[in-house]
């Protein structure tokens, strides 16, 4: 396009400049603070930010390769230690642990054996501490900061424990310790016994006195040894037997050789030495007589027959009331102690016969005589258990002398004892015609022009019967018959001379 000179094109008005308003003048004033503010904030929040983030990082530093605090294991604190310092801690705590404890077995200051955890075969799974260490020592390292952060808070509010596992207590080993023991401890008991019988002693038996056993009761030492070992309390434990009683005692002895009775009859002061010793002779045979449960004693085949050469002497003897001179004479008087005991023992008497004429040295009635081959005193144990029969001639003063019988055997009844009673039942008058014999050994008379001598007086008759008495507590319970026994009425008997004087 061709503009000519000096011509100007038309312009185009400029714009006219608009004013704002006050409003919108306030408005922009508004925004703009606004921005300028926000900027501001926007920083100091970054700010803050940071330092927290700086602040948690720093809590955390100390821990990086190290445990937490409130990490255990067995009770053991963690916190702190290294990986490595954490595994030797809890491996050092459970070697003393198992090597801490020790418990000795011991019996009256000796020591059988101490024991060690090792005895149980107690062990710790060392991998398996391994494992266990693991997740403790990675708390507050995994995760993001926040997330490493919390998980430290956490773990100070609620402390991590942890315990190791060890293999259980097993008993083998134990049980072969304790039955070692056992063996040592273990005594059997011995039953008191009867050593022997000597009828010359005072207490004429000698008992072996019992002894206790011992037995170590293992199922409760080895409840007790556990209960030890799992509380781990360390120290010593007395092994104590239980006392194993006898089955027989010294006084189980004694109530089998109990005095049953003791019976005592008077030597005459008119007895002569040899009747005295035809006593003792018959007693030295008797005395030490052992009698089991149902046996029967005879006198006669006890004391041996009446001759020279068993050690009998010629004494005077009664037969029909008349004396004479015979071996043995004085013998009835020991048979007649014994029998009195036998009674009094509350023995069975299987054949007795009364003499025919009363006797100085006891009640008739309560007498036996004996004969050899013709009359006997015969007994029999009755008891469950065996008798002893003691037997002597005792001085009781200066040339005062009793036969004694003593009786042993088991206990009578508790409280009980005997007694006889003999009493007169029927009497018959003596007859009054009188007799007259021939002294042909002229002993008495010689001559008939003589006066008769009289050698037996004329005696009444009677009979007496006799009763076996029981006693308990000192009151009498029971009485038994034991016999009805004649002594036969008796005319006057005289000796009278058999030859003629010559001048």
């Amino acid at each position: 396009m061709n503009f000519q000179q000096g011509y100007r094109p038309p312009q185009q008005p400029k714009p006219q400049k608009k004013k704002l308003s006050k409003t919108a003048v306030v408005l922009l004033t508004v925004l703009l603070a606004a921005v300028v503010g926000g900027g501001i904030y926007g920083g100091l929040r970054l700010h803050q930010e940071n330092e927290r983030r700086r602040a948690m990082a720093q809590a955390l530093a100390p821990y990086r390769e190290a445990y937490l605090p409130g990490v255990y294991v067995d009770g053991l604190s963690l916190g702190g230690m290294t990986a490595q310092e954490g595994i030797d801690a809890v491996l050092e705590q459970i070697e003393k642990r198992q090597s801490g404890w020790s418990l000795a077995l011991t019996y009256q200051g000796h020591v059988f054996y101490t024991l060690h955890y090792t005895d149980f075969g107690v062990t710790t799974d060392v991998a398996g501490v391994y494992a266990l260490l693991e997740p403790l020592y990675s708390l507050g390292k995994v995760g993001t900061l926040d997330e490493r952060k919390a998980e430290m808070d956490d773990v100070a509010q609620n402390p991590r424990h942890a315990y190791t596992t060890e293999s259980e207590l097993t008993d083998g080993r134990l049980d072969s310790i304790l039955s070692q023991i056992q063996a040592q401890l273990t005594r059997a008991p011995q039953d008191a016994s009867l050593a022997f019988f000597d009828p010359n002693l005072n207490d004429p038996f000698v008992i072996q006195q019992e002894v206790y056993g011992a037995s170590l009761d293992v199922a409760a030492a080895k409840e007790q040894i556990l209960a030890k070992a799992a509380s781990g309390e360390s120290g010593t434990l007395e092994m104590t037997p239980d006392p194993v009683a006898p089955k027989v005692t010294t006084q189980d002895i004694r109530d089998q050789v109990t005095l049953r009775s003791r019976a005592t009859t008077p030597v005459s002061s008119a007895s002569t030495e040899d009747r005295t010793s035809n006593i003792r002779t018959a007693f030295s045979y008797l005395s030490g007589t052992t009698l089991g449960p149902g046996e029967r004693l005879s006198f006669n085949k006890t004391i041996k027959e009446r001759t020279l050469q068993n050690g009998y002497k010629y004494a005077i003897e009664y037969v029909t009331g008349m004396e004479q001179m015979g071996i043995g004479g004085g013998v009835c008087q020991a048979s007649t102690t014994l029998y009195i005991a036998s009674l009094l023992s509350d023995l069975e008497i299987v054949n007795r016969i009364s003499h025919s004429d009363p006797v100085s040295y006891t009640t008739f009635g309560q007498d036996a005589t004996v004969y050899w081959n013709r009359y006997d005193l015969v007994i029999r144990n009755n008891t469950d258990g065996t008798l002893y029969i003691t037997a002597k001639v005792v001085e009781k003063k200066k040339n005062s002398y009793e036969c004694q019988v003593c009786i042993y055997g088991p206990k009578l009844e508790e409280g009980v004892s005997y007694k006889l009673r003999t009493e007169t039942v029927a009497t018959v008058s003596a007859p009054l015609v009188e007799t007259f014999q021939k002294d042909t050994d002229h002993t008495y008379v010689t001559y008939k022009d003589e006066e008769p001598y009289l050698v037996r007086k004329a005696r009444d008759g009677f009979t007496n019967e006799t009763y076996l008495q029981k006693f308990k507590n000192g009151e009498l319970v029971d009485e038994k018959f034991i016999s009805r026994d004649v002594c036969k009425e008796r005319a006057a008997v005289y000796y009278i001379g058999t030859l003629d004087r010559t001048e």
